[in-house]
C-alpha cells in the first residue's frame, strides 16, 4: 500500500469525532486530551514512517519542535522512538502532569534556529505551532535542515478558517 493510501486511512469521521470529544477536556483535563492527542499523533507519525520506509518506526529518534510540556513524550517513548522536544517558553515546558514530562529529553531553544546539527535527527515534528510563528517556513527550513536524508517531517497546524477551527 503506498504512502498516500496508508494516510487517507487514516482520515475518518469516526477519528475526528473521537479527537473532538476529547477537545472538550484541554482546559479541564489537559493530560486526557493530550494524552489522546499524542496517542493518535505517535500512530499517524508511525503509519508515515512504515508507509514510506517500510521499516519499523521503534529506535528512530523523534524531535518535536513546540513539544509544550511533554505529553507526547511517553508516547513516542513508549513505542521504542526516542524523544527530544524543543520549546522556547520554560513557562509551557514545566506546564505538565508533576512540573514536567518524566520521558524523553528536553531543549529550551527555537524552532527558527534549531540547536541541532544538519542531518541529526529521523523524524522531526511540529504540531499546532507553525500558527504562532512569525516566519512558519523558517521553522519548516529548520526542520527540513536537521532531518537525515530519507527522514520524515511532518509540519501540521490547525486551519483556524476551517470548519472546525477556532
Amino acid at each position: 500500500m503506498n504512502p498516500t493510501d496508508r494516510f487517507a486511512r487514516r482520515a475518518t469521521l469516526s477519528r475526528s469525532v473521537r479527537l473532538l470529544s476529547e477537545f472538550r477536556f484541554e482546559q479541564t483535563d489537559p493530560a486526557r486530551f493530550y494524552g489522546a492527542l499524542a496517542d493518535d499523533t505517535v500512530a499517524m507519525v508511525t503509519d508515515l514512517w512504515t508507509g514510506t520506509t517500510g521499516r519499523s518506526a521503534s529506535g528512530h529518534t523523534v524531535l518535536d519542535v513546540g513539544g509544550g510540556p511533554g505529553y507526547f513524550a511517553s508516547a513516542f517513548e513508549a513505542t521504542g522512538m526516542p524523544y527530544i522536544g524543543v520549546e522556547p517558553d520554560p513557562r509551557e515546558m514545566h506546564a505538565g502532569p508533576a512540573g514536567g514530562a518524566s520521558a524523553g529529553t528536553f531543549v529550551r531553544a527555537s524552532g527558527m534556529a534549531l540547536p541541532f546539527a544538519d542531518d541529526s535527527v529521523d523524524i522531526c515534528l511540529s504540531s499546532n505551532v507553525a500558527e504562532h510563528v512569525r516566519h512558519p517556513w523558517r521553522m519548516g527550513n529548520e526542520m527540513l535542515r536537521v532531518t537525515r536524508p530519507g527522514g520524515l517531517v511532518v509540519l501540521s497546524y490547525t486551519v483556524w478558517l476551517g470548519p472546525f477551527g477556532g
